[in-house]
């Protein structure tokens, strides 16, 4: 059994506390790994659990460290981050649950939320670039204007959505691209915001 260090242990906890009121959300085992520059994730997932034995944090039901209730106000909800807007399906089982983030009701609104993070360059005009977070509210039906995420052909993307002559038109926000044009789509959300990442 290995001995945890102590300076190394109190320095997750700073880091944590440190994280949680800059960001406002919890940090992932990976950004403690880096921060601190510690040799794995199991290592940092060793000393999260000795912290937790010790009061001193807790973790949420699928093992990501819980937000501090006293660095918190007001209503928020627990978004899970789901992957990346790919092909397939998004799957909201645990086990595809990459982290979560706790967000605040009065920004991201009420209704089921999840993320994801986006890649590739057909939402640029957007504002929307690779490795952002995407807020999704789940939902099956949007409104035209309304940027979805819309399942054809058994593959994800992310467009923008009209209705024109009985057709569903997915509309990419980049002028290099065409449009998407189908009889029908799955609209699995509507975008609720993009949190950038610099």
């Amino acid at each position: 059994m290995r001995i945890l260090n102590e300076e190394t242990k109190n320095a997750v906890l700073e880091y944590n506390i440190e994280y949680q009121k800059k960001h406002g959300v919890s940090p992932s085992f990976r950004n403690i790994m880096n921060a601190l520059k510690l040799g794995s994730l199991a290592t940092v997932q060793r000393y999260v659990k000795q912290l937790e034995q010790e009061g001193q944090l807790s973790r949420t039901s699928i093992g990501n460290i819980a937000p501090i209730p006293q660095l918190h106000s007001g209503e928020t909800t627990l978004v899970p981050l789901i992957g990346q807007i790919a092909c397939g399906e998004p799957c909201f089982e645990i086990e595809n649950i990459e982290e979560s983030f706790e967000l605040p009701r009065s920004v991201f609104g009420n209704g089921e939320l999840f993320m994801l993070r986006a890649f590739g360059d057909s939402m640029i005009d957007a504002g929307i670039n690779k490795d952002d977070l995407l807020v999704i509210r789940k939902q099956e039906s949007a409104n035209d204007g309304d940027i979805v995420v819309a399942l054809v052909n058994g593959n994800n993307t992310l467009k923008r959505l009209y209705r024109r002559n009985g057709k569903i038109v997915l509309h990419p926000e980049n002028k290099t691209l065409e449009d998407i044009i189908v009889d029908s789509c799955k609209i699995q959300g509507v975008l609720v915001s993009c949190i950038k990442r610099y």
